[in-house]
């Protein structure tokens, strides 16, 4: 083979190493930035489901990797320990989303009839272009009267 004829085969590998650089990362931005009804659907059928005690459709919607710490049972208890008042939450809103790398995360606010709001931040996982839970932090409790940054519409 001379010299020609090395450089085109070299050139045609290198175009479609950049093609194929181009189209997985065009694919990966695609997948990553689903709308933002797509990712509250997914918390909000766990939510519903755990109200009505169905902790199965709950285990469902979880991650591969929390299934792997948490078996069904044990989610079941986790849940009912963890999170009792969020399963008498009259009202659920949901903040903006936000994607760091495969994951994204969700605010989520629960009204409880008292008046209060507890916040928390469910952090989501695409497995085989399926958004799945990955786990959930609740975070301080607002006392209620405490206004919440944000517009309504």
């Amino acid at each position: 083979m001379n010299r020609t004829s090395r450089l085109v085969v070299l050139a045609l590998l290198f175009a479609v190493c950049l093609g194929a650089t181009l189209l997985q990362r065009q694919r990966d931005q695609r997948r990553l930035s689903a709308p933002p009804n797509e990712l509250y659907e997914v918390v909000w059928t766990q939510i519903r489901a755990i109200q009505a005690g169905d902790t199965q459709m709950a285990y469902r919607h979880v991650s591969s990797s929390f299934q792997e710490k948490f078996n069904a049972e044990a989610f079941a208890e986790y849940a009912r320990t963890e999170y009792p008042g969020l399963t008498r939450a009259e009202r659920v809103e949901f903040g903006a989303v936000r994607f760091e790398g495969a994951h994204a995360t969700v605010p989520v606010f629960f009204f409880l009839s008292d008046g209060d709001v507890v916040r928390c931040v469910y952090r989501l996982v695409n497995e085989r272009n399926t958004w799945k839970i990955d786990g959930a932090n609740v975070l301080q409790r607002l006392p209620a009267g405490r206004r919440l940054g944000g517009m309504r519409a």
